[in-house]
């Protein structure tokens, strides 16, 4: 398999780790668990209710949000970028 742009077929192709493509989303980062048992006692305390009600809720909605953000996250492929016509296309595009 040769290095070549399928755009522009150069040979000035540079291979991109995967690893540099940003895969945290702000929802998952604010989502987490423990900050959401924090604000859902912070809610209950507010209400007069058990601070330990509002912490066990929010513990539980940021495990469900938790888990839908981990499953909707595509798998990451390597990607190749051209210095001749600047386009970034997946590995199984080299020809």
């Amino acid at each position: 398999m040769s290095l070549s742009c399928p755009f522009c077929h150069s040979p000035n192709v540079m291979l991109v780790d995967a690893s540099t493509q940003q895969s945290n989303t702000a929802l998952s980062s604010l989502g987490t668990p423990a900050s959401l048992a924090a604000f859902g006692a912070t809610v209950a305390k507010s209400l007069n209710l058990p601070p330990i009600v509002g912490g066990i809720a929010g513990t539980v909605l940021g495990s469900v949000l938790n888990s839908f953000t981990q499953q909707s996250t595509p798998p990451q492929q390597n990607l190749c970028f051209c210095h001749n016509c600047y386009q970034k296309f997946p590995t199984h595009l080299l020809h």
